[in-house]
């Protein structure tokens, strides 16, 4: 018989270090020799130097943004999610480069562009076709690490569907035990009482085990731990948070020297934050620089048809519930920009005829990439209401103010499903607040970057 090569999914960290950084520099090489093939020669120290930078920002780029953090336990949108967001990373510290050694000029925009969009698109491809294809293939030579579940109700359920739908995890669910019948549609039978899993774990060399038991049984899941301190398996507790489902935030963190469960925060904290704030200053320049000609042909517009300043600046509710004023252009013939004003209407006589033209194409909304470029809005994210209007909802549509644990955005996932513009309902508020939160709890910059492409379609597609 012969030898098996045993197959470990925790062999690919290496050879995906080397892949991610040397796969950016290949595309970097091959687009230059296909673009602009005399410059490999002509411009080979500036080329190496690109090269250098490329790979050592990637380096630390991608460790920053957890590429490699529990490859294989990780789903394969949250690591293309953090793939992206590294590649980001690199794309900023280039440009930064760039600016402040007055290179920028030297190097062909088309070829960094290019790479920016491939080099992420081949890593996810080739996460896919790992996870998806290579695996299975080998599934016979993984090497398994063996795992007991103890609970048999549908959260052990959940497991299981998961391990088997994910190979590539190389994890064996061997048994599952408990001392409750659970109930629920979920459930199923089990092997014995959890009083008998430690001995199991000893006498079977178990690796893993998955507590999926309520947290009320708390007497219950130490008197486990205790049985299972003589053994050399890995524990995990998997809490059922069900109940937690329609708050934002579902982390584990370390407050006051405490292990506390997260109910709510912002998903923008810590990295998360620096990427956001990265996406919009680049995306917002490069937004402001292409449209700053048409702001000049509007503004003048706006001159010669009324009277009263170009912008008109309005109290708005921010990051926090902190008060900011908002950039619009004018549009009406009065400017209400205090707290208390009258929301504009169908036929509202107060717009005039090329404000009207205006707010049927959004561009009365353009000068707030300014307000992305100070930090008081965000490209994407839940649209900023006046503070009379917070004021009202706030009393009367559930979790409203959740919306601002972010900052305010200029399109977000409410107003692609149609919620923009005229209020007429509470339940058209509640679907905006719900849409709002659903962004909240599923954020990433793939997400981001959806939206985006998305908005600009739909504004296309109505000119």
């Amino acid at each position: 018989m012969e030898p098996k090569i045993r197959i470990s999914p925790h062999m690919l960290d290496p050879f995906h270090r080397i892949l991610d950084v040397g796969l950016g520099i290949l595309i970097l090489l091959g687009l230059y020799y296909f673009f602009f093939p005399e410059s490999l020669y002509s411009k080979s120290t500036h080329i190496s130097i690109l090269f250098s930078v490329t790979a050592a920002l990637a380096v630390v780029s991608f460790h920053l943004a957890g590429v490699y953090k529990e490859w294989v336990g990780s789903d394969l949108v949250s690591e293309c999610n953090r793939i992206i967001a590294a590649i980001f990373l690199v794309f900023s510290g280039m440009l930064l480069f760039g600016y402040a050694f007055k290179v920028s000029s030297v190097y062909s925009r088309r070829v960094v562009l290019a790479a920016m969009f491939l080099w992420p698109l081949l890593l996810c491809l080739e996460r896919f076709v790992v996870r998806k294809f290579v695996f299975r293939i080998f599934a016979d030579n993984l090497v398994s690490r063996k795992a007991v579940v103890a609970g048999c109700g549908d959260l052990a359920r959940s497991l299981e569907a998961w391990v088997a739908g994910n190979p590539w995890s190389g994890i064996k669910i061997m048994d599952y035990f408990d001392s409750a019948n659970r109930g629920g549609e979920g459930a199923f039978s089990c092997a014995g009482s959890l009083s008998d899993l430690p001995e199991y774990v000893k006498e079977n060399h178990i690796n893993l085990v998955f507590i999926a038991l309520p947290m009320r049984e708390e007497s219950v899941i130490d008197e486990l731990l205790q049985g299972l301190a003589d053994t050399t398996a890995q524990i995990f507790f998997f809490p059922d948070m069900s109940i937690f489902k329609h708050l934002v935030g579902s982390e584990v963190a370390h407050v006051a020297g405490q292990t506390a469960i997260v109910l709510r925060s912002s998903p923008f904290e810590g990295m998360n934050g620096l990427i956001k704030r990265l996406e919009d200053l680049l995306i917002a320049s490069i937004i402001l620089m292409a449209v700053s000609p048409f702001m000049l042909v509007i503004a003048l517009g706006i001159k010669l048809t009324s009277k009263g300043p170009v912008l008109f600046k309005q109290w708005r509710y921010g990051l926090e519930g902190e008060p900011f004023q908002i950039y619009k252009f004018r549009t009406m013939k009065v400017l209400e920009d205090g707290y208390d004003f009258t929301p504009a209407r169908d036929r509202d006589p107060r717009i005039t005829n090329f404000g009207l033209f205006l707010r049927k194409n959004s561009l009365d909304e353009l000068p707030q990439f300014f307000n992305v470029l100070n930090g008081s809005m965000s490209i994407v994210g839940p649209r900023p209401h006046a503070v009379k209007m917070n004021e009202d909802y706030r009393k009367h549509i559930h979790g409203y103010m959740l919306r601002h644990i972010t900052k305010p955005g200029i399109t977000g996932l409410a107003q692609l499903n149609g919620y923009k513009g005229e209020v007429r309902t509470d339940e058209d508020m509640q679907n905006r607040i719900s849409f709002d939160i659903e962004y909240l709890q599923n954020w990433s910059v793939l997400m981001d970057l959806k939206i985006i492409v998305k908005t600009v379609y739909k504004f296309a597609w109505r000119q």
